[in-house]
């Protein structure tokens, strides 16, 4: 009997070890799930308050600069914005943007802190909206991610965005356009 046992055993054994191997040879075979691709379409949001100037602005977020400022809002409960706040990290071109800031939008600041510091935002000027009110206060915004555009302090526009290239790209084509207009508009 121990010796059927101990040939059972053997075999199990030598059955697992071919198991593992080929499940080794398929994973090496078998390429990677492509990741989804993600958009690079900048939808400007409407049911924000345009125009706006924030009566308060936080610390860390200095609202009073003469020029062009973006706020990169984003949720720790967000898929997309984890992958945007990985685009910042990733991406040492983004730590260049002049004027850029981040909101963290979160139920509780621990949770905004953590979301820094696992995706390495900690050099970006940012600001922890615990609980969304500074936000929604301010401008009425329930959305994320989102980009706000802001000039001088007022709010000029509002865009959702899956890609920080693709809004960096828009951004500044919109900004070209401005400057356009504005030079038509002096030599009329």
């Amino acid at each position: 009997m121990l010796i059927i046992f101990g040939f059972a055993l053997l075999v199990l054994t030598i059955g697992m070890v071919a198991l593992f191997a080929m499940f080794g040879e398929l994973s090496s075979r078998v390429a990677e799930a492509p990741r989804q691709a993600r958009s690079t379409e900048i939808i400007p949001l409407e049911n924000v308050n345009l125009g706006h100037i924030p009566e308060t602005w936080p610390a860390g977020l200095r609202g009073d600069r003469d020029g062009r400022s973006v706020l990169l809002v984003l949720s720790t409960a967000c898929a997309a914005c984890k992958d945007i706040a990985e685009q910042l990290r990733d991406n040492p071109g983004y730590a260049r943007w002049n004027g850029m800031a981040i909101v963290i939008s979160t139920a509780y600041h621990a949770s905004g802190e953590d979301f820094v510091d696992r995706h390495g935002l900690d050099h970006f000027p940012y600001y922890i909206d615990a609980g969304g009110s500074w936000l929604t206060g301010e401008f009425g915004l329930q959305f994320s991610p989102c980009a706000l555009v802001f000039n001088g302090g007022q709010l000029l526009a509002a865009y959702l965005f899956d890609d920080v290239g693709a809004l960096q790209a828009r951004l500044r084509q919109l900004e070209a356009q401005g400057a356009q207009e504005q030079q038509h508009r002096e030599a009329v």
